[in-house]
């Protein structure tokens, strides 16, 4: 297993994408520092469409730019709103979901496509053994980001924007932690779609469109505002608003739900990717 964990890490780290994505992480972080408002890569936040309404409402003319409208909702910030942009990045940390994706496509699909797991498999290794050692190093791998994401707009903030728009980092590493079940979910859903199909271009469509089409599915119907049930578990517990609450405004019981769900699915997702491994013909 360990020898399976060192060669997926050797060809993780060789590869030049996954540097550009830190870079790109890291460019989030400064720019939602300096804009002091958080950002999204390829999905919106329900909240982020309200508060564009705010930018809008505020724009005196339509020669005042987004710039000035946004340097104007800030001044207007109470200490406490400032105070929770770090916890505002942390809650759109579905960003991750998209580099995730990319470590499984590497350490998992990866093996696939290029036909090396049976090789694997046909010597001393058995799929016991390689599905765990598989689990062991993605799930290792998504917490590593998901605290490392907070780590460095911790750092990058406190340099650029001092105490104003800080919090603690107690507070910070705390919202992360209620992240992780809904994290670990999404990453073992990725795992079971790429035990599922084996194919890396199978799967980057499914797991790359398939979110896209689903927002924007769901931002339809929160647009349309005609089914108030739809409406209100939207702004509760679609992906990004789930993470977005959670880091920002936990409340018990949805914490608990959100917990039960990204737990549920994490354990379903394992589960079914195990047995379709076992049972699975590898050519």
């Amino acid at each position: 297993m360990l020898n399976i964990i060192k060669s997926d890490l050797f060809r993780l780290f060789r590869s030049k994408g996954i540097y550009i994505i830190f870079f790109v992480l890291l460019l989030m972080a400064v720019l939602s520092a300096i804009a002091k408002e958080p950002g999204n890569i390829g999905t919106v936040n329900i909240s982020a469409i309200e508060e564009m309404d705010d930018i809008s409402n505020s724009t005196e003319s339509e020669d005042e730019n987004i710039a000035a409208a946004l340097g104007h909702l800030n001044e207007q910030k109470t200490d406490e709103e400032k105070h929770i942009l770090s916890l505002e990045f942390i809650g759109t940390n579905m960003n991750l979901y998209y580099l995730i994706l990319f470590v499984v496509s590497i350490v998992l699909t990866a093996d696939f496509s290029n036909k090396t797991i049976k090789n694997t498999l046909s010597s001393i290794t058995s799929k016991r053994t390689y599905f765990f050692g598989k689990l062991i190093l993605i799930a290792s791998i998504t917490l590593l980001l998901l605290f490392a994401n907070t780590l460095v707009f911790y750092i990058v903030n406190l340099i650029i924007n001092s105490e104003v728009y800080h919090c603690s980092l107690r507070r910070m590493l705390k919202a992360t932690i209620l992240q992780i079940p809904i994290m670990l979910g999404l990453t073992s859903l990725l795992m079971l779609i790429a035990f599922f199909f084996k194919n890396s271009a199978i799967y980057n469509g499914i797991s790359i469109a398939g979110i896209a089409t689903l927002q924007f599915i769901l931002l339809i119907i929160f647009a349309t505002k005609k089914v108030h049930f739809l409406d209100t578990f939207i702004k509760k517990y679609e992906l990004q608003q789930a993470l977005y609450q959670l880091a920002v405004a936990p409340e018990t019981f949805h914490t608990v739900v959100c917990t039960v769900i990204g737990t549920a699915f994490t354990i379903i997702s394992l589960v079914l990717s195990y047995r379709v491994f076992q049972h699975s013909e590898i050519k």
